[in-house]
């Protein structure tokens, strides 16, 4: 990678993280801040030699940061530094939140912000102070430069153990992650998915496990819930319709999963969000 990116490598025994130097002393200076969509099956390349640009993302894809190849997972955010070429391949509809932003070329008292990490339960509230920026850019651009710094700030401030940066993993591994979210309103048999790929039961569920420290089943159980309080705080979807969009058609199921995983019913997470501007955080969560 070019030098100018003020770039870190950090190797750990299981994995390569990367980091960016960025000056978030000073205010970001935003030229473009939006919802962005792509795909299906597209690929762009893109190159700004004095921006930052941040994203945050809701689909599975992969980044090509400068020859590197990082894995786009839905919760993910990831920065890319002036200079740096991308290409991004959205397989299918993807949808996302950037902002091009500039800051000044000093790197003194810079902080240190992953390329590209996972937000877990951080994520929805930062959705929310996203887009509340895009709405007040366009009368407000200072109050929306305000909010981005604010989001650069706390995603530098995340615990320094988090997931930094997602290696490529087993190809049929990936392809059974990619089968996943295309098809998590459906009922998915973990045997049958593993014939799909071409692996044994064993081995898959083995895979899953080294890479995500749980189960084929839990983490689907973790996608449709990370999807179905999306969608009760973002969208007007009756919750009947919420249910069935995340493959959890069963009402008392569905309650009984959200209840389980959220510490709320599907409910009072939609009414919090309501009220308070963000899903509460969960106050118990149990396998």
């Amino acid at each position: 990678m070019a030098q100018n990116h003020s770039l870190w490598y950090i190797f750990t025994m299981n994995e390569q993280a990367i980091e960016f130097n960025i000056p978030l002393q000073h205010r970001p200076e935003v030229l473009w801040i939006a919802e962005g969509r792509h795909g299906p099956n597209d690929t762009r390349t893109y190159r700004f030699e004095s921006l930052w640009i941040i994203h945050l993302y809701t689909y599975t894809g992969t980044l090509v940061l400068d020859g590197v190849e990082l894995q786009i997972r839905p919760g993910f955010a990831g920065i890319m530094p002036p200079g740096a070429t991308s290409m991004t391949h959205f397989p299918e509809r993807s949808r996302h939140l950037f902002a091009h932003f500039a800051l000044p070329s000093s790197a003194e008292h810079a902080a240190r912000l992953p390329a590209m990490q996972d937000l877990g339960p951080a994520f929805p509230s930062l959705v929310d102070d996203f887009e509340r920026a895009i709405a007040y850019y366009e009368t407000n651009p200072l109050r929306a430069e305000v909010k981005l710094w604010n989001i650069l700030w706390q995603l530098a401030d995340r615990d320094v153990g988090a997931p930094r940066f997602v290696p490529s993993r087993h190809p049929a591994l990936e392809h059974a992650m990619d089968l996943i979210v295309h098809r998590l309103g459906e009922p998915i048999c973990v045997g049958d998915l593993a014939a799909e790929v071409s692996l044994s039961h064993n081995h898959l569920i083995r895979l899953f496990r080294e890479a995500t420290g749980a189960s084929v089943v839990e983490h689907i159980r973790r996608l449709r819930v990370e999807k179905a309080r999306y969608l009760l705080v973002h969208s007007s979807l009756p919750i009947k319709a919420v249910a069935a969009e995340v493959g959890l058609p069963d009402l008392h199921h569905f309650n009984k999963t959200i209840r389980r995983a959220l510490g709320e019913s599907p409910r009072r997470v939609r009414s919090g969000a309501v009220q308070d501007g963000s899903v509460a955080v969960a106050r118990a969560s149990r396998p």
